[in-house]
């Protein structure tokens, strides 16, 4: 499966254009060295798939192009909408299951609150690795790969090897944004390498999101909402986003505390 879903030189325009806050025709033509006419085409043409705003003279950043925070940043923004969810979803895991986990603070939340027994946790992220590694009823594999110090996470080609050398019951996935039209998509080409990896050597796909993460969509496709088979976010999120899910067959769990709302999709 092609996991661009967009040009690669519209990534880079929206890339400086997300970079700088705004950027001139100019300007991106002489980043790129592509001419002035050939930007305004592409402009147009990014405009209309809502990827940024048009201007005259150039664009701005659109809000809904998702550009993935840092680990330190994640674990700032909605912690508790985060542990709520990672409550939640850790109930979805069962006793002698084998799961692969990406990562990311929600992830890592969901880590933390497994209670289920004899389980067997592979895992590209050293915080899930961490926390799992002193329990004695969890045989914990770690993926390696390229390591990066932004996200805590192990990915490229090496982890992609390792990953698909395994199968697992369940894989729980992390996103910096999922939507019901372009599915679970990463800013990262590398980490939606590795997500794609993870999804293909599992048999089902738990998703765990915040209610700022919905409706969004980056660059990279990671999976279609036909192949999520469980959303876990929080009851801040947008009820008609979430009947969007519902209606493509997604079931999707409201985290509240302590109360927790299954929504059923078309599964």
């Amino acid at each position: 499966m092609n996991g661009r879903i967009i040009p690669e030189r519209w990534e880079q325009i929206i890339n400086l254009v997300d970079a700088q806050g705004s950027a001139t025709v100019e300007q991106i033509a002489l980043a790129l060295d592509i001419s002035p006419t050939t930007v305004r085409r592409d402009l147009a043409r990014i405009n209309r798939k809502g990827l940024i705003k048009r201007t005259r003279g150039g664009a701005t950043a659109f809000p809904h192009v998702r550009v993935g925070p840092t680990i330190a940043e994640s674990r700032r923004l909605n912690p508790t909408e985060k542990e709520w969810i990672g409550r939640a979803a850790s109930l979805l895991v069962n006793d002698d299951d084998t799961l692969m986990i990406d990562g990311g603070f929600t992830t890592y939340q969901v880590a933390r609150h497994i209670m289920a027994a004899n389980l067997t946790v592979i895992t590209n992220s050293l915080d899930v690795a961490r926390e799992m590694a002193s329990r004695e009823q969890v045989t914990l594999l770690m993926i390696g790969g390229e390591m990066s110090a932004t996200t805590g996470t192990n990915t490229g080609p090496m982890a992609e090897h390792q990953i698909m050398q395994y199968w697992s019951d369940v894989a729980i996935l992390g996103a910096d944004a999922v939507s019901p039209d372009e599915g679970l998509t990463s800013p990262n080409p590398l980490t939606a390498q590795t997500k794609r990896a993870m999804i293909q050597s599992s048999h089902r796909l738990v998703v765990v999101a915040d209610y700022s993460k919905l409706g969004l969509f980056s660059p990279y496709r990671v999976a279609s909402c036909e192949q999520i088979d469980t959303l876990v976010t929080d009851c801040r999120a947008d009820p008609a986003v979430v009947e969007s899910f519902r209606n493509a067959g997604v079931e999707v769990i409201l985290a509240d505390e302590p109360v927790v709302e299954s929504v059923e999709g078309g599964r």
